[in-house]
């Protein structure tokens, strides 16, 4: 099965004029958002994404995911490269993130002087914060969300056609922003890719908003998709993708399969990934707000508690650092100690409920 690099190499000589905007598109650039630009724009105020081969040259490219980044890096060298992205310039880059209170926002555009803009936001990068205000979602309107809506009111112009992606955070951010966007910005919007992204919780929003969305969106989830699976959004057009990664790792947009040019479309959600689904929603939907909002704060109050700010840092803190954590969370208050210890319960009461339906 061929993989985003592929299509990169098979399409690279040829231009959007001649092509169109074809889905795979949305999943490069999607994946492309994960890059620090940093570097580039401190080069040069107004560059292109093959200002970026200088960047890799001298190492100072970076991926702000979590695990290993160097299929990106694979595949911004050869997007970089390519006569179809490489003269597309990027413009509008936005990152930000802050401990307290918890925000992590990073969004890029890239515009093709002859064709379409397209609006990319990041998914959540390996900050503890950011993994923070991901578990609001399901509790408030998060910081990141509204920056999302503002942004997009202040890209989505008339001067081209628009196409709106993000994987994961970053597809829940880009639906946030199609239910809430002004009807002018919206307008300039022709579609939206959500790829393997939460929806909207329904205890926080209503959800006739994605009615907005109606005939304008694409929603595309790996096989054992989890992530985009809760609070799943119903779209007439979602797809599910092959991917070449296992269990979990299908998260990772650089695993989803292309078949010539095309998505490569499975048929069904893996049994598991239906299971995990099932468990993880029961149990939360067993969760009052108030209780939601205490256990994300301990929760991660826990995960801080020896001065990490990253998974990175987490992990390099090795027994020790684990041994804070577990330490912190027998501290936590009895409500914090009684939800994290009913999951495995929801578990085995899903799977019998599953195998009784079977």
């Amino acid at each position: 099965m061929d993989r985003l690099e592929d299509f990169v190499r098979w399409m690279g000589d040829y231009s959007f004029s001649q092509t169109g905007f074809l889905d795979a598109d949305a999943l490069v650039l999607a994946a492309l958002a994960y890059v620090d630009f940093g570097p580039v724009f401190c080069e040069t105020g107004s560059p292109r994404l093959r200002d970026c081969l200088g960047m890799l040259e001298r190492r100072e490219a970076k991926v702000l995911i979590v695990g290993s980044d160097a299929d990106y890096l694979k595949l911004l060298a050869l997007a970089a490269e390519s006569k179809r992205y490489g003269d597309l310039r990027l413009e509008g880059r936005a990152d930000v993130t802050r401990v307290e209170p918890p925000l992590q926002f990073a969004a890029i555009c890239y515009v093709d002087e002859n064709g379409p803009g397209v609006l990319a936001y990041r998914g959540t990068d390996s900050s503890l914060a950011g993994w923070e205000e991901d578990f609001m979602i399901s509790f408030t309107r998060t910081e990141a969300q509204e920056l999302a809506r503002v942004y997009a009111e202040e890209h989505l112009d008339t001067s081209r056609r628009w196409y709106v992606a993000g994987h994961s955070k970053g597809g829940n951010l880009a639906l946030y922003a199609a239910c809430t966007l002004s009807d002018r910005a919206l307008g300039n919007a022709e579609r939206f890719w959500l790829l393997d992204g939460p929806g909207l919780c329904p205890e926080v929003m209503d959800l006739g908003c994605m009615a907005r969305l109606d005939g304008r969106a694409t929603q595309i989830l790996p096989r054992f998709s989890i992530v985009g699976r809760l609070f799943a959004p119903e779209l007439a057009d979602t797809r599910i993708i092959r991917s070449a990664a296992k269990g979990f790792r299908q998260h990772g947009i650089s695993s989803w399969g292309v078949d010539h040019g095309k998505l490569a479309l499975a048929e069904s959600f893996d049994p598991v990934s239906l299971w995990f689904n099932s468990v993880v929603n029961a149990w939360i939907g067993g969760i009052s707000q108030a209780d939601r909002i205490a256990l994300v704060g301990e929760l991660f109050d826990a995960l801080s508690a020896g001065g990490a700010e990253s998974l990175g840092e987490l992990s390099a803190g090795g027994a020790e650092g684990v041994e804070t954590v577990l330490r912190k969370l027998r501290e936590s208050s009895p409500v914090a100690r009684r939800l994290i210890s009913e999951l495995p319960k929801y578990a085995v009461k899903t799977g019998i409920h599953i195998r009784r339906n079977e």
